[in-house]
């Protein structure tokens, strides 16, 4: 029996979408008779070019060019399966269901929503879309249950930076949008009304910066480890970076990171910090460990997110907090009620934190490739937008130079997609998942429950395995 060709594309060949489409990968490989490669999605005419049976995204309408793709795709008459990228949303009817789909129909099979709450949220909204609407879990949330992460050990002697015993961690918000014109209006959500925002936003910022400061300085036997927020800055921007964080780095017990992976930095620290982040819940899953907010404001809260941490409004209390963990190995104020708002808002959010949204998903992603139907419904047509882009990546390739294309003002905005074209980190990280993801299965004998029919019907109910 001849394989399902899947094209999947990625913008990067790590981070959040990598996570979500990669365990996706191994279940169509491993148990849906599939083959999966992969192209930048810059490279939309890869679908003319490839011609694959089935075109695999990790959102539909997140990015412009998935959406781009997802049409071409369709317009070819080739089946599209889509993730969801962001899959924690306002249900107060402003989520835009649609998001960059400027057409406002959809080209992909189903759509997966993350939980039960965002599910019944958007049927009720759209019932003229309810067959299509599929509660599937976060898969990207997976990999807490399944990959192994850098203990803390091993990254500090890799760092070079084994003096220290006790590593704190601080994930930023994206403070320094408030100061880059390009990117001002991405905060446009918070208090919108107000003509003041920006700068009351900014107020955050510095008092944040000061008590990281203060702890830095009178904790100088502990490692702080600053993680920059990912879409702080965009990639043409060379500039100097202004946010809570740039005028620490200098601090001889302070770790600056910019593009690290945050689980691992989330497996190494002992304590993890945010303003207004949702990687305290990706803490709580890796495990479980005090979570602290500084000085938040209910205005930024998107969600309840929050009530799973512990917040503060000092230096002095977080010290107190502080000292207390060092000193009796737990933060007492994690009590019970914070612990089930936990357990609650992870439901809330990601569905199910078993480790098998990914199979969930795979019960759709079956279903689709058992109605792709034949291949001479397929019509192969050349886009001329598509191709030009295609050449013109092609014929840059050769001549690409990150320093040279700096200074030049328009080819500045194209170095996002030199750095990743070939996604040459794709082949290393699929080995590497793959043999944790082989591992999981073993250890849980999931390739027998998946041959078994009650499995499937008790999937959608209960955590598995």
């Amino acid at each position: 029996m001849s394989k399902t060709r899947i094209l999947a594309f990625l913008d990067t060949d790590r981070g959040r979408d990598v996570e979500i489409l990669m365990p996706m990968v191994y279940f169509a490989e491993k148990h849906l008779n599939c083959e999966v490669t992969f192209a930048h999605k810059w490279n939309i005419f890869e679908v003319y070019l490839r011609k694959p049976d089935l075109v695999l995204l990790p959102n539909a309408i997140g990015s412009k060019y998935y959406f781009y793709i997802s049409k071409y795709a369709h317009e070819q008459g080739i089946k599209v399966f889509a993730l969801v990228s962001e899959g924690n949303f306002w249900t107060n009817g402003t989520y835009n269901f649609y998001g960059n789909n400027t057409d406002e129909k959809l080209y992909h099979e189903y759509v997966c929503y993350w939980s039960e709450r965002t599910y019944n949220h958007i049927k009720e909204r759209f019932p003229e879309y309810s067959d299509r609407l599929v509660l599937t879990g976060g898969v990207g949330f997976d990999r807490f249950k399944i990959y192994d992460f850098q203990r803390k050990e091993d990254f500090l002697k890799e760092k070079q930076l084994t003096d220290f015993s006790k590593v704190i961690g601080y994930a930023g918000w994206s403070f320094g949008k408030l100061f880059n014109p390009k990117t001002i209006t991405d905060h446009k959500y918070v208090r919108p009304h107000d003509p003041n925002r920006i700068e009351w936003m900014k107020q955050f910022m510095y008092k944040v910066e000061h008590t990281l400061k203060k702890l830095i300085e009178n904790n100088p036997d502990t490692l702080f480890i600053l993680k920059k927020h990912p879409t702080e800055s965009i990639p043409s921007d060379t500039g100097k970076t202004v946010n809570e964080m740039e005028n620490l780095k200098h601090y001889s017990n302070v770790l600056y990171l910019v593009y690290d992976d945050i689980d691992d930095l989330l497996n190494v620290c002992d304590l993890w910090m945010g303003f207004d982040t949702t990687t305290t819940m990706e803490s709580w899953l890796i495990k479980n460990n005090p979570t602290f907010l500084l000085h938040p404001h209910q205005d930024f809260f998107r969600d309840e997110l929050y009530k799973g941490s512990i917040i503060t409004q000092s230096y002095a209390e977080i010290q107190e907090y502080i000292d207390e963990f060092y000193k009796t190995g737990k933060v007492s104020a994690i009590d019970d009620k914070i612990l089930e708002a936990r357990s609650r808002i992870i439901k809330d959010t990601i569905g199910y934190d078993d480790g098998i949204n990914h199979i969930r998903t795979g019960f759709y992603l079956k279903k689709t490739i058992e109605n792709l139907g034949s291949n001479k419904a397929r019509s192969f047509k050349i886009n001329t937008k598509y191709l030009i882009m295609y050449l013109l990546v092609r014929l840059g390739k050769p001549v690409y130079n990150r320093k040279l294309f700096l200074k030049l003002p328009k080819f500045k905005k194209t170095i996002w997609i030199f750095n990743k074209l070939e996604l040459k980190g794709l082949t290393a990280l699929k080995k590497e998942y793959f043999k944790y993801l082989d591992r999981f299965y073993e250890v849980n004998e999931l390739n027998e429950k998946i041959k078994n029919p009650e499995f499937w019907k008790n999937l959608f109910s209960k955590s598995e395995p």
